[in-house]
């Protein structure tokens, strides 16, 4: 039955809450939306969004079933900026409160007989435009609109149990729209809006996302409906690519997990450059989009968060398992299969040497975020977890815990107990101890060999050394591999050792009667560890990882030119300090050198410092110079803690500092024009030791 809804215009106000402004609505009349035929206690959500006028008007519908668990009031959390225009039970008003922190407090207990009667609320607000609103906030406008999920856009109980939920969404001005769950229909109105229905059998915390979309046409997979919602130009160049990828996506984690959990996947595009996933869709950035590399990569993991995190859902009261899984058996496994994986454990290690001290924390007090430390903690840290212990327990018991996980938990939450439950049942191993101590601890170990030589006897070679671990106090429970080499390009033979003490004394058995050459520990980075020195080349991402970073800056340029890196305006150093006061241990925090490549290299010379990225290492000698088709230049200075972003326009520099958002993973990078020109690590000796008779 189609709702009838008066319509009216209403000054703009000031946005409060998450970035809605209050509205006083009309209530929806003369509509009520039928119940899942199966489930007769689902919520009953229906939503208008005027994009020209940035309203949005909702009414949440809750059955008595889910009343009668109120214990007297109703608490639901619902946006401050959001205007309640009415709460009624079979057509009585009920008493209800609103608090600064967001809270409605309803007292459901009815009168007349009404008890099986549902409660209803009726609400509304006006939101930001795209363009007005902060990052993560709701916001609506002719250029699309985006409520997102946890934001509170309609009133829900944010500690209780998911549960079915059906949601009508109807917008005007030519939109259409996605929202978590299954897509149902989707039809224009008898007045010129465009109705669609989602939806979902165990609804958390629904996403909804709208825009002037043409709608691409649909592929299935395994009766999974795949649709883009995309600019006409967008869908013209990229939905087939986007749809066959996805549709692959689906087949993929279905076959390694188990089923995916709605009959629909949307991937729709949003005028804010983002990369986010729901139940039953993903939302990508307009920006985004053409990027070669996002249908390969990151469009694969926004589609396995429907099997952890929007299939699973995580208890984040117990810290965020999903990110680190989802690394794990997207991004990391993309990597593996184009002979990248080692590549990318090392670059994870990297960011790790490069986080200061103070800013590391252990993968269990994981929430959120996916930048600086957070990206670590969460993705990384948690990513090298299930990498190790794959090393540990095999691809086959891993993927089997992890495939009983998702049967048993889907539209549910878990926290890590289920989650270490489901996988320790699936080894006779006792996985507590490695969980217990790679969630719960901060820091890493930091390994060491000492003492390595061969010696040959009557059975053949044999390798001893001392494997020890610099925390004495508390030593690391580590299983490591030691890697042999041998002379005349025999090969290698890796060693498993276990390492729960400060140190052990070590004598390997070799397989073959070939002389071993080298040894080394862990050199494809298969331990979640601090590098050692000759194992680490200075990076750019220290300079944006340490939260005291400052800036130096020369011939007027401005530290707000660092902004789209850092994602702040770092406080100014003294260019008169000692750059050496910021090597060794007890460094001070690392400073960023700012300006024209005349004014970074005069600077540099003179404090004796090599004054471009070609002086730092014999090495590098043969990158383009400066002047040959470089326009900018970032990279850390050798033995200090000085990084450089040298270029001669703000404009320059300031491009330079986006491209490092992506890029900070590097020793050095130069650009032109905005195209890169060379990036590369600084070569380190490596961990290889030499083997004596």
């Amino acid at each position: 039955m189609r709702r009838s809804v008066q319509r009216r215009r209403v000054a703009a106000a000031r946005g409060v809450g998450i970035g809605f402004a209050t509205l006083l609505i009309v209530p929806l009349v003369g509509w009520t939306a039928p119940a899942f035929a199966d489930e007769p206690a689902a919520r009953e959500l229906a939503i208008d969004l005027f994009p020209a006028d940035q309203r949005l008007e909702g009414r949440l519908s809750l059955p008595a079933a889910m009343l009668d668990e109120a214990d007297g009031v109703l608490r639901l959390r619902l946006a401050p900026g959001l205007q309640v225009d009415t709460v009624e039970r079979g057509g009585h008003v009920l008493n209800h409160e609103r608090d600064d922190a967001g809270y409605l407090d309803v007292e459901p207990g009815a009168d007349g007989g009404a008890d099986d009667a549902p409660l209803v609320i009726e609400y509304g607000a006006r939101l930001p435009a795209p363009e007005d609103a902060r990052q993560g906030n709701g916001f609506l406008g002719e250029g699309g609109g985006f409520l997102p999920a946890g934001g509170d856009w309609y009133p829900r109980q944010p500690q209780a149990e998911p549960a079915p939920v059906r949601l009508e969404v109807r917008v005007a001005d030519g939109h259409r729209v996605v929202a978590s769950g299954s897509w149902r229909s989707s039809e224009p109105d008898d007045d010129g809006m465009r109705r669609a229905v989602f939806e979902h059998p165990g609804g958390r915390a629904l996403a909804l996302a709208s825009g002037p979309w043409e709608e691409g046409r649909s592929e299935t997979a395994d009766g999974v409906e795949v649709r883009t919602l995309f600019p006409a130009e967008l869908e013209d160049a990229f939905g087939a690519t986007y749809r066959e990828k996805t549709v692959e996506y689906l087949e993929r984690f279905s076959d390694r997990i188990g089923p995916y959990a709605f009959d629909s996947f949307t991937v729709a595009a949003s005028p804010a450059p983002v990369g986010l996933a729901f139940s039953g869709f993903t939302l990508l950035g307009e920006r985004v989009i053409p990027l070669p590399f996002i249908p390969h990569t990151s469009l694969g993991h926004e589609v396995l968060h429907n099997w952890w995190g929007t299939g699973v859902y995580a208890d984040r009261r117990q810290g965020n398992w999903t990110e680190g899984l989802t690394t794990f058996m997207a991004d990391y496994r993309f990597a593996e299969e184009r002979g990248e994986a080692r590549d990318e454990r090392g670059q994870w290690l990297r960011d790790y040497a490069a986080l200061p001290a103070g800013e590391d924390y252990p993968h269990g007090e994981f929430v959120g975020g996916n930048a600086g430390a957070d990206r670590i903690a969460g993705y990384h840290r948690g990513a090298m977890l299930w990498r190790m212990l794959e090393d540990r327990i095999g691809e086959a018991a891993l993927h089997a815990g992890l495939a009983d996980f998702y049967a048993e938990y889907r539209h549910r939450e878990a926290g890590w107990p289920e989650l270490i439950a489901a996988v320790d049942a699936a080894t006779e191993d006792d996985l507590e101890p490695f969980f217990e101590q790679w969630i719960g601890r901060a820091g890493a170990p930091r390994l060491a060999l000492e003492n390595p030589a061969a010696r040959e006897d009557a059975d053949g070679w044999r390798v001893t050394a001392r494997l020890a671990q610099a925390d004495t106090d508390h030593p690391w429970r580590v299983r490591v591999p030691l890697v042999v080499e041998f002379a005349e390009e025999d090969g290698r033979e890796t060693h498993w050792v276990d390492l729960e003490e400060a140190a052990i004394e070590l004598e390997l058995e070799l397989s073959t009667d070939a002389r071993p050459a080298r040894i080394a520990v862990d050199p494809d980075w298969r331990v979640f560890r601090h590098l050692a020195a000759e194992e680490y080349p200075r990076i750019l991402r220290e300079a944006e990882l340490d939260p005291a970073t400052r800036v130096i800056p020369l011939g007027g340029a401005s530290p707000a030119e660092l902004v789209p890196w850092l994602g702040r305006v770092p406080e100014t150093a003294d260019p008169d300090t000692d750059p050496d006061s910021d090597s060794g241990a007890g460094a001070e925090a690392p400073r960023v050198l700012l300006g024209s490549r005349a004014a970074v290299a005069e600077w540099l010379s003179e404090r004796g410092l090599p004054t471009r990225p070609q002086e730092a290492h014999v090495d590098t000698d043969d990158l383009p110079d400066a002047g040959s088709g470089v326009g900018a230049l970032a990279w850390t200075v050798p033995e200090t803690g000085i990084t450089v972003i040298a270029a001669d326009s703000p404009g320059e520099r300031r491009a330079l500092a986006g491209a490092l958002r992506h890029r900070a993973q590097e020793s050095y990078l130069l650009q032109d024009d905005g195209e890169l020109v060379a990036r590369g690590l600084w070569p380190v000796p490596g961990p290889w030791r030499a083997l004596a008779d």
